[in-house]
């Protein structure tokens, strides 16, 4: 869940005097918001988790740079025989 909720949020005092207990509610949740004084500092992504988002943003940025290559000029190539003939020797 991405929204700070009560059962998501915990303070820097937590994190502090709880480390372990903080780290097993990351890996049972996903994530947890961390505030100190009211604000948001940080946020604990479980190693689960960040893999997931690392993955969808390194598809996102193949797509991005295959849309990229798609439309740059190509020239106009060589035929797959001619290739083998070359290299099948």
């Amino acid at each position: 869940m991405l929204i700070p909720t009560n059962q998501n949020i915990k303070t820097i005092t937590d994190m502090r005097e709880n480390a372990l207990e903080l780290l097993e509610e990351v890996k049972n949740q996903g994530l947890l918001y961390v505030f100190q004084h009211s604000n948001p500092k940080a946020v604990l992504l479980s190693m689960e988790e960040f893999e997931r988002l690392y993955t969808l943003l390194e598809d996102h940025l193949d797509e991005m740079e295959a849309v990229k290559l798609s439309r740059k000029k190509r020239g106009k190539g060589i035929p797959l025989a001619a290739i083998l003939k070359k290299y099948s020797k």
